[in-house]
This record gives structure tokens, C-alpha cells and sequence, in this order.
């Protein structure tokens, strides 16, 4: 009799359990019509390309570690934002959309949207077609220094106050960073790339951005040191930066020293100018 009791008694823990565990899994989040104040700067990949129908958002936040100090996104149709912060976790704002024929039908598709915050930021949901899409663009705010690999299609890609091995490329979107320092590569294929360097110098080992069709504009402190290269198919260049040395800026091409040197800063592209200044 005694052994039943303590059976019945784990059932009704375990069955509690799961009744804990359903509910964590079926949060919800407030799900509303989309507009300019619940996107983010590139609106959304769903608003930019189809008109008609309905959308419908919601912001989902999370916070976890970041695991051995690396971080991997994979966007869909949304932007990246990146911001490097006095922290040791993560925390996420998942701006995720939908759109359809009608709100609630939106709404179901929303809601099947899921979001992966392991090794990997991603998300997964239903198959689209048509009129039927949803898309998500993250915010994360994250250690200062970290391994970064960051890759998304149509949206842009925005770095700020980041340390170390990072990667980012879009397809379809801009790129945009701010005091970057270590081993840096960042591609876009459509889309313009805006940089500020900042301090007196690079700090790590160096820099490559590329773009297929877009312009490049740089700023930098006046007495920035680097060894600065830059290259365009169809466009011109230009350095404007007091005592910068002209001998190495020509229509196309520069391929210079800013200062004393340093670490190379490689910025290219096929269709677009490029400014430094």
C-alpha cells in the first residue's frame, strides 16, 4: 500500500512537471497590427515587398550565456543589430512578423514562429508561400569581446563596440559599424557599408569590408593610423583626412598609410564610390 502511495505520489510530481514545462513552452507574447514604432530601422523584409494583407508582431525577449565566448546568428528577412556592452549573457529582442490575407491567419503564422537560442540564434517556422511570409530581425547586447559570426538575408547588418573574431554577411541590406577592433570581415551584396573608426589607431588585425553594389563612406579621427586599402570597379575615391599622404589615392584605387601605419583596412567595392574622411 505504501509503495502505491509513493508511486501515485511521483506520477503527480512528474505530470506537475510537465504541466510547468508546457506552460513555459506555450508563453506567449502580446501580438499586435505591425507599425513603424515595433520595427526596427530597416523595415522589414514582409512590409518592403508586399503590399496588401495583413501583418501582425511581437517582440520576444530572452536572456542566456554566451557559450564559450562565440555567437552565431542566422537571420531570415530581417536585420541584425549587434551592441557590445559591460556584460557577461546575451540579452535578445526578436522582432518577429507576419503576414498574410488576414490578421488572425497571420496571427497562426506568427505563432508558430520559434526561436533558438543556443550556440545558434535562429529562427524556424511554416514553409511560405505568396502572401503567406513571416520574417525576424534580431537586437542583441552582448559582451564587449566575443567570436561573432552573424549572417542574414534581406536586412542590415549593424556592429557597434565589438571585440575579436567576427563575420557578418547580408545579402540584401547595409552594412553599418562602430569602434570594431580585432580580426573583422563583413561582406553585403546589395547594400551600402557606413563605418566610423574610432580611437588612434586599429586594435587587432585588421579590417575587410565589401560590397557588390553600394557606396562606401568612412570617418575617422584626424590622426588615425593605418595601412588603408581601397578599391572600386565603377565609381572614384577619395581621402580627406588632414596630412593624409595623396600619393596612393588614385580614380580607382588607394593603397596608402594613414598616419604611421598599422594594420591593414581593406574596403571594396564593384558599383559605388568610396569616401574617407
Amino acid at each position: 500500500m505504501r509503495l502505491n502511495t509513493l508511486i501515485a505520489c511521483a506520477a503527480l510530481c512528474a505530470a506537475a512537471t510537465r504541466s510547468t514545462t508546457a506552460k513555459l513552452e506555450a508563453q506567449t507574447f502580446a501580438t499586435h497590427p505591425c507599425s513603424d514604432n515595433n520595427t526596427s530601422g530597416d523595415h522589414s523584409f514582409l512590409e518592403r515587398f508586399f503590399g496588401g494583407g495583413e501583418q501582425v508582431c511581437e517582440l520576444r525577449p530572452a536572456t542566456f550565456p554566451l557559450s564559450g565566448g562565440h555567437l552565431n546568428v542566422n537571420g531570415q528577412n530581417g536585420s541584425i543589430e549587434v551592441i557590445g556592452e559591460d556584460r557577461q549573457d546575451i540579452a535578445l529582442e526578436a522582432r518577429v512578423g507576419a503576414h498574410a490575407s488576414s490578421q488572425s491567419e497571420a496571427a497562426s503564422i506568427l505563432h508558430q514562429v520559434t526561436i533558438a537560442t543556443g550556440g545558434t540564434v535562429e529562427a524556424h517556422g511554416p514553409r511560405t508561400s505568396g502572401s503567406r511570409n513571416w520574417s525576424v530581425s534580431y537586437k542583441l547586447r552582448v559582451p564587449h569581446r566575443l567570436a561573432g559570426n552573424f549572417h542574414t538575408m534581406n536586412g542590415g547588418l549593424s556592429l557597434a563596440a565589438l571585440s575579436g573574431v567576427l563575420r557578418g554577411e547580408t545579402t540584401n541590406g547595409s552594412l553599418t559599424f562602430d569602434h570594431l577592433a580585432g580580426d573583422v570581415n563583413l561582406t553585403t551584396t546589395n547594400g551600402g557599408i557606413n563605418a566610423r573608426l574610432d580611437g588612434s589607431a586599429w586594435q587587432g588585425r585588421g579590417l575587410s569590408a565589401t560590397t557588390t553594389n553600394g557606396g562606401i563612406n568612412v570617418s575617422a579621427p584626424a590622426q588615425y593610423s593605418a595601412h588603408l586599402v581601397a578599391n572600386t570597379t565603377n565609381g572614384v575615391t577619395s581621402l580627406d583626412l588632414p596630412g593624409a599622404d595623396q600619393s596612393g589615392v588614385h580614380r580607382h584605387s588607394i593603397d596608402t598609410n594613414l598616419g604611421s601605419g598599422g594594420p591593414t583596412l581593406n574596403f571594396e567595392t564593384t558599383n559605388g564610390g568610396i569616401s574617407i574622411r
